[in-house]
């Protein structure tokens, strides 16, 4: 793997390491580029797991810092994972515009800023349908440049297993990717934590579709970044006959 487009640090209140750890890893392993991408800080902290908004500028000196450091050994994007909040989207706009923070991954985890669904938790199909109503809004904003995780919300649901509200659900939302032309992720955290994504069956509806995919590390360990679970991650693409893009803006390269 020679980019990575989901990664989180000890900013993020479940990470380990510091940016530059980060940064230095992806040098040694040989990586072209890396985004950095917390969890975006929302004004309230509604969600004490994640940075806090008061420090964000602390947190955006230090990303500064090490960019400089770095710049001429590897291409380093400051990105943010984020809901699909719709109040939250002037917010977003200026992260991107003023503060430069160029790369925005959606990654739906709650179904609104005041807590309301966890999609890791325990959930029927109302929920499932809502999950897939939020991230259908969000991909069709054309504001989100990467789907994370996109089955998720399995965790928890009938042990991994699909059923048809499920399959239904994924089918929207790989068509509005298709249509969006947004890239869908193939997360090696999920096979990390033993979580039941990704999924096989979801991503044989997927190449039903015209898709582009990334294979991501959604690392919480500098470690995380070249581990075993990104050669299974590669596997599981290629058992599918998935051809992840090796980079975000560049067609041209695969992964494998």
């Amino acid at each position: 793997m020679i980019s990575n487009y989901h990664t989180h640090t000890r900013w993020c209140r479940h990470g380990t390491g510091e940016i530059e750890d980060y940064i230095s890893k992806a040098i040694e392993l040989g990586m072209k580029e890396i985004a950095i991408t917390e969890h975006v800080p929302l004004k309230g902290n509604p969600d004490s797991s994640r940075m806090l908004f008061e420090e964000f500028n602390a947190y955006n000196r230090e990303f500064d810092q090490v960019i400089e450091k770095y710049q001429e050994q590897i291409n380093i994007i400051k990105g943010f994972e984020a809901e699909y909040y719709p109040e939250e989207m002037e917010w977003y706009r200026y992260l991107r515009e003023v503060r430069g923070y160029e790369l925005f991954v959606l990654g739906q985890h709650r179904s609104d800023r005041r807590g309301g669904i966890d999609y890791f938790a325990p959930k029927g199909e109302r929920e499932i349908r809502l999950y897939g109503d939020k991230v259908i809004e969000g991909l069709s904003t054309g504001f989100f440049d990467i789907l994370a995780h996109p089955d998720m919300f399995l965790t928890n649901h009938y042990n991994g297993r699909l059923d048809e509200v499920s399959k239904e659900t994924m089918k929207k939302i790989f068509k509005t990717c298709e249509k969006e032309n947004v890239p869908v992720e193939i997360n090696a955290n999920g096979f990390r934590t033993g979580r039941p994504y990704p999924n096989q069956d979801i991503f044989q509806i997927s190449k039903e579709y015209d898709l582009r995919y990334l294979i991501n590390a959604d690392a919480h360990d500098p470690k995380a970044l070249g581990d075993e679970y990104i050669l299974e991650a590669e596997r599981f693409a290629e058992s599918l006959g998935i051809r992840a893009d090796a980079f975000l803006k560049n067609l041209c390269e695969v992964c494998y």
